[in-house]
């Protein structure tokens, strides 16, 4: 009875198991193995292996990885590798057993590949670029050195991520982005370690989309930001401190946008975010350019950074127009001042707003007085 209590673990379901194993390191998956009868043949099961340098360099984790690859080609769905810094550009035999077994996980059928390198230079296998099966890829603190050749395809890869990664030349990027006929979610993290000036995104079936930009230290010299196409995205989040160039062509699929910038080059923001749904704006510096003619008849729900002293005058010409807005929040992130309105601006506020509005938030300090009787019944 003593021995059953204490084995618990050995009692709960294979799928269960199977999970747990997919968090372990390859080498420790395997020594479960050596647990009990139950645990001899289950870690075969595992679809995800990570992968660190240890197993990396351990020759009988590679004959295993191997073996376990071709006996069961359809269960080994996902690679994850954390390698130490340095330890693959110094060693030949790291890189050739690296390519291996990305190779091998190729022909397997691989559907997910997440590679950590800790700012460390990093060459992929030819044949990477070439997976048919591969549904999401994670770049993670690395250096392509290589570029993407020309017959390049992963005709799959729906979930791209690229979080700090250096490329070889800005139009790196934009030949990464155009073997992915299918691409519908991509992130870009951003930092000191990248080195692409212009961040070209010119993907038709984008869906989703998410930047970062908030690296620590002074900006950086030169035009440096980012050149947005994707006429299908529905999902927009950028936070972006540190661009001086942002460009935006029509997404009129947008349903929801968090954009926090710094820029005063960015003419095409508004014009190209006027269908969507859900806003939430902030601009701490610049003076966002609202051309004529812009109208957000769409909108519901609004969040309006009053960080800017152009605040005012940007939220005045969005409830120029007629429109649905059912949720106004007013809100301050780089300052504790209060929010402070003219008297002779009261006018801009329309009647088809106050036949919609349902509720007005505000951290932003207190409206004046002479407004808090147009907002006081949508307070909460």
């Amino acid at each position: 009875m003593k021995n059953q209590r204490m084995d618990i673990i050995s009692h709960l379901p294979d799928d269960l198991l199977i999970r747990i194993l997919s968090s372990l390191s390859l080498k420790d998956v395997m020594a479960t193995s050596f647990l009990s009868g139950r645990w001899r043949s289950l870690w075969k099961l595992v679809p995800k292996l990570n992968i660190n340098d240890n197993d990396l360099n351990n020759l009988r984790v590679k004959l295993v990885f191997n073996s376990l690859a071709f006996s069961n080609p359809q269960v080994l769905k996902s690679l994850d590798f954390k390698l130490i810094p340095g330890d693959i550009g110094r060693s030949i035999t790291s890189f050739n057993r690296f390519s291996s077994l990305v190779k091998t996980a190729v022909h397997c059928g691989l559907r997910e590949l997440r590679i950590e390198l800790l700012y460390t230079s990093l060459e992929l296998p030819t044949i990477f670029y070439a997976c048919g099966t591969l549904e999401t890829l994670i770049l993670c603190r690395l250096s392509l050195v290589d570029d993407v050749p020309s017959y390049g395809s992963l005709s799959s890869l729906k979930v791209l991520r690229l979080l700090s990664v250096k490329f070889s030349r800005d139009e790196s990027v934009q030949k990464l982005l155009s073997i992915c006929p299918v691409l519908e979610e991509l992130v870009v993290r951003r930092s000191g370690y990248s080195n692409v000036e212009i961040f070209t995104i010119n993907v038709p079936t984008l869906t989703s989309l998410s930047i970062a930009y908030l690296r620590v230290g002074s900006q950086p010299v030169g035009v440096h930001g980012f050149v947005i196409n994707a006429p299908s995205l529905r999902y927009l989040n950028i936070r972006d401190r540190h661009s001086n160039y942002l460009l935006f062509t029509n997404m009129p699929e947008l349903v929801k946008a968090n954009v926090e910038i710094v820029c005063n080059q960015s003419k095409s923001l508004i014009g190209s975010i006027a269908s969507v749904r859900h806003l939430s704006l902030c601009s701490q510096f610049s003076n966002i350019p609202y051309h004529a003619g812009t109208s957000f008849v769409f909108l519901e729900h609004l969040e309006l950074c009053t960080c800017s002293s152009q605040c005012w005058n940007l939220l005045a010409r969005i409830l120029k127009n007629p429109l649905r807005l059912r949720v106004l929040k007013l809100k301050s992130v780089y300052t504790s001042r209060p929010l402070m309105v003219r008297r002779n601006q009261q006018s801009f506020v329309p009647e088809c707003l106050l036949s919609h509005l349902k509720n007005l938030e505000s951290n932003a300090g207190h409206l004046k007085l002479s407004y808090q009787h147009v907002f006081r019944p949508f307070l909460i």
